[in-house]
């Protein structure tokens, strides 16, 4: 019987959306704008800063590095602020609170950035969960098997009674090698569907 869901974070309970955050800078071209989501957040550099290798300062001096120097400064401001505002996942907050409601144990488990613990509060429905593990602070990183490991021996959860939830299937993929039914997520009302099929009512 199920007892604890494990969330993802970006792309479940939040939008990691780099070709929205840089739509915030609207004086800037279009170029200017994919030239920025592509050095900060879809290289490896984003990658190490999750995985607790780098720091923020890194970041920054590293894009610095890569751009011209007239994005400096939006760098900069788009690396200490990408979370400002949170954009949440639709349907997400709710169903958290009544998987909660429910008598259900919920758990994060993400690839995340040192300032984590600065923004999670933010989130709709971060309150409705009951522990985490955050990459960047174990130095693990999905889909490491250790880091779901990690996540079930430090809350004393068993495998079989749990099940993940992620938007990239090779994450869920790795949470199944370790014995956690798996679900990819495809927005709130899939997810809802997915969980009512294994017997999760709420």
């Amino acid at each position: 019987m199920i007892k604890n869901i494990i969330f993802d974070m970006g792309g479940v309970m939040i939008d990691f959306a780099p070709d929205k955050f840089v739509e915030r800078y609207p004086v800037l071209s279009a170029e200017e704008k994919q030239l920025l989501a592509k050095v900060i957040f879809k290289g490896h550099m984003w990658s190490a800063l999750d995985f607790g290798y780098i720091s923020e300062e890194d970041l920054i001096e590293y894009a610095k590095e890569k751009l011209p120097e007239r994005l400096h400064v939006v760098a900069e401001d788009l690396v200490r602020t990408w979370d400002d505002p949170i954009i949440p996942m639709e349907g997400m907050a709710e169903l958290t609170t009544e998987l909660k409601e429910a008598g259900f144990k919920l758990y994060l488990l993400s690839n995340a950035g040192p300032r984590h613990d600065e923004y999670w509060p933010k989130i709709p429905g971060s309150s409705n969960f009951d522990g985490k593990v955050i990459s960047a602070y174990e130095k693990l990183y999905k889909p490491q098997t250790e880091i779901y490991e990690l996540l079930l021996k430090r809350f004393g959860l068993r495998a079989d009674e749990s099940v993940f939830i992620d938007d990239v299937a090779p994450n869920c993929c790795a949470a199944w090698i370790c014995g956690i039914d798996t679900i990819v997520f495809r927005g709130a009302e899939d997810l809802r569907k997915e969980l009512k099929e294994r017997g999760i009512f709420f």
